[in-house]
């Protein structure tokens, strides 16, 4: 099972619709779609926003933590 904190996995429970699916497969699977999310996080002129930050602290929490 891919680790992570209960924060990272409240956060890709809201924003991901296939989240219990990655979390039982390949790790890559899951940082592929959670960076997916962080190219959502950005606006209009390619700035990060507030949920870019929070998509990329997701992924780097759980790459530290596999």
């Amino acid at each position: 099972m891919i680790q992570m904190t209960k924060e990272d996995e409240e956060f890709l429970q809201k924003n991901l619709s296939d989240f219990n699916e990655l979390r039982n497969g390949d790790i890559n699977d899951l940082l592929l779609a959670i960076h997916d999310l962080t190219l959502e996080g950005l606006d209009a002129n390619d700035d990060p926003t507030d949920f870019y930050y929070l998509a990329q602290k997701v992924h780097d929490s759980i790459f530290s933590l596999n």
